[in-house]
């Protein structure tokens, strides 16, 4: 048991080391300057915007706005930001209205028809702010961006925004698409860069192919001194979801924009990806070393040590009732010490929201969450964490097939991109993690850039563990093994013809909803209808697929025996 445990404070430790070492080595404020401001829209509304400069680089300095992509916010350009502030050239990263920090939006205007004018009004927004501070009459901020040299950069919906505004302000002088594929000329937007993953799942490379052939029917497209140099670049190491972190096309749009600009070129060795590395690695060795000091401390306890080293039972998925609360326990010490430890988190949390560090904040409720789990089950932690690290696997495989797929044609073509494809499924599961990191911070936090202001559902999380210790996850587990169960039942067809009086009004409480539904939202069926099969391949690909794959693998006897060698009791 102690070689156990000093096992896993030597991988924590490792861990955090490693993660420390790579995230001070890479510091991302080397050589650039940031600051965060509110563009008002009208006296309700503002767009929360990050603005990163280089400190090397004379004002005026030239600059390109970012815009994300659809469930995203201005986290997700931050890297692309980050390196063009490093290579000279100022970016400004912010949330479209309805995301992020920036004003909300209700659900009515977050349909296609009302996001492609929002989000244009909001780039629009944030380009007149850029040009309020190119001009020299305004003391203030005189001249800090050069008024002829300013792009502009999307992913996603981001892309097809940039798009947009590009071809009504001719004033841009660099485009950037990334990840999506729409109208353009041999001549408007000024220098159109399209970027594509090789893996994307929703804007194939053939796509882009065809966008390319109109932009630039001839194929020399390099004049960039009246905007018509024109771009493809198909990354084999990204699909949609990560391509705003990819090296290759990160290093590819820092060059063009230098030459848009009329930069001299420079390459620098990139940091981002090093420094998310590094920040996963601290996170995760902060964790696992949080909850083992947690769990020594409690062991170190006399009169817990019969309990504590006496393992839990875990069968894989047999129900019971299993991490339920305890009843009756109120005065016992492993109780006590529980609520002792997450009234210490909780005062932790309390100084963070008040100092306003948010990725401590973050991090300290991940602490919460799981080092009340483990004190709550300690002797089933490390099962759960296998269990836990299978499910992920299988959830991560199931979501990367989709992309596969896809690629699988681009690599028919092109055989010598394979080689690539180990780089990519390793870049690709860094990434993904980290997107959906910054994703589960804009969740639980409404607010982090001028005030610390968590949401009411992350108010409720942290409420309940402080009530009930462990809750949280516990639940968690309880639903998971029943939706395992659930769908590990035999297929059986049974009654078929027979529908009671209670079902045939279920039914038809759910064909009116659906009816209700379906008129509220008619604009966009519209809409996606217009797209036909390619819609359908789309939902198939991103939706049914990745499903459907999971089910048939949770369902099969050699997942089952994996999932019970895993679970199965320790030697001690």
């Amino acid at each position: 048991m102690n070689q156990r445990y000093y096992r896993i404070l030597g991988l924590s430790l490792f861990l955090v080391c490693m993660g420390l070492l790579l995230w001070t080595g890479f510091q991302l404020t080397f050589g650039i300057e940031s600051k965060s401001i509110a563009i008002p829209i009208n006296a309700k509304q503002n767009l929360i915007t990050r603005i990163y400069t280089p400190k090397t680089t004379p004002k005026p300095q030239p600059v390109m706005i970012l815009c994300h992509g659809v469930n995203a916010s201005k986290e997700s350009m931050t890297p692309l930001a980050i390196e063009l502030a490093r290579h000279g050239i100022a970016a400004i990263a912010f949330d479209f209205g309805g995301y992020g920090e920036s004003y909300s939006l209700g659900m009515q205007n977050k349909s296609i028809n009302s996001l492609e004018t929002s989000t244009v009004a909001d780039a629009k927004a944030v380009l007149d702010f850029v040009r309020s501070r190119s001009v020299s009459e305004d003391v203030s901020h005189s001249s800090q961006f050069d008024s002829k040299r300013i792009g502009i950069a999307g992913h996603s919906m981001g892309g097809t925004t940039a798009l947009k505004l590009a071809q009504l302000e001719s004033q841009l002088q660099a485009t950037v698409v990334l990840s999506i594929s729409g109208f353009a000329t041999p001549t408007i937007p000024n220098n159109l860069f399209l970027g594509v993953g090789l893996y994307e799942q929703l804007n194939p490379p053939s796509e882009l192919r065809q966008m390319w052939q109109t932009v630039c029917p001839d194929g020399i497209c390099n004049n960039f001194q009246n905007g018509t140099a024109r771009q493809l670049v198909i990354s084999e190491t990204t699909d949609h979801f990560t391509a705003p972190y990819d090296p290759k096309l990160i290093r590819q749009v820092i060059r063009w924009t230098q030459q848009a600009f009329d930069l001299p070129l420079q390459e620098k060795p990139l940091i981002v990806p090093w420094f998310i590395v590094g920040g996963i690695g601290t996170v995760s060795g902060s964790i696992v070393g949080g909850v083992w000091l947690v769990l020594r401390w409690q062991n170190s306890k006399p009169s817990l040590s019969n309990s504590l080293y006496t393992p839990l039972s875990f069968p894989p998925f047999k129900g019971g009732n299993q991490g339920g609360m305890e009843r009756g326990l109120s005065k016992s010490p492993k109780v006590r010490i529980r609520y002792s430890v997450t009234g210490v988190w909780g005062i932790i949390l309390l100084i963070g929201w008040i100092a306003g560090t948010s990725n401590l904040f973050v991090l300290c409720s991940l602490l919460q969450l799981v080092s009340n789990y483990g004190l709550r089950h300690p002797g089933k932690i490390s099962k759960a964490v296998r269990i836990t690290g299978l499910y992920v696997g299988l959830g991560l495989a199931a979501f990367c097939l989709s992309g596969l797929l896809r690629g699988a044609i681009e690599l028919w073509h092109h055989p010598l991109s394979s080689l690539k494809l180990p780089q990519f499924l390793l870049q690709w599961i860094i990434f993904i993690f980290y997107n959906y990191g910054i994703a589960m911070k804009v969740a639980v936090l409404d607010a982090y850039t001028f005030t610390l202001q968590p949401s009411w559902f992350f108010l409720l999380i942290i409420g309940c563990e402080l009530i009930q210790p462990g809750i949280l996850l516990t639940g968690v587990e309880k639903i998971g093994v029943w939706l395992v169960q659930w769908l590990r039942r035999p297929l059986t067809v049974t009654g078929l013809g027979k529908v009671s009086g209670k079902e045939a009004g279920l039914i038809g409480i759910l064909v009116v909803l659906l009816i209700v539904l379906l008129h509220q939202r008619r604009g966009d069926i519209s809409q996606v209808a217009s797209q036909g099969i390619a819609a359908l391949e789309v939902f198939g690909l991103l939706l049914v697929l990745p499903i459907g794959v999971g089910i048939g693998i949770v369902r099969s006897r050699w997942f089952q025996r994996l999932e019970n060698r895993l679970t199965s009791n320790e030697r001690h």
